[in-house]
């Protein structure tokens, strides 16, 4: 069951660093992978809108490589 939590962080963590480089270079949802990123990474972008509306990438790295360092760690 770990592992499924931390393959889940993980995943959720590298659509996130993807958005972040993505954006880089576009921010057009006509484009259809950039939209793919938005659809399954704007969930979790929303809660951290609401407390940092700068740098919110950032915080959602940060807390999902914590969560998958608890989970590893005590799991």
């Amino acid at each position: 069951m770990e592992q499924v939590i931390n393959y889940t962080l993980a995943f959720f963590m590298w659509l996130v660093l993807g958005r972040a480089l993505l954006s880089l270079f576009t921010t057009d949802l006509g484009n259809p992978i950039y939209a793919i990123f938005y659809k399954f990474t704007e969930p979790l972008y929303k809660p951290f809108r609401k407390i940092l509306p700068f740098g919110h990438t950032i915080a959602i790295v940060l807390t999902l490589l914590i969560l998958r360092i608890l989970v590893v760690k005590y799991f």
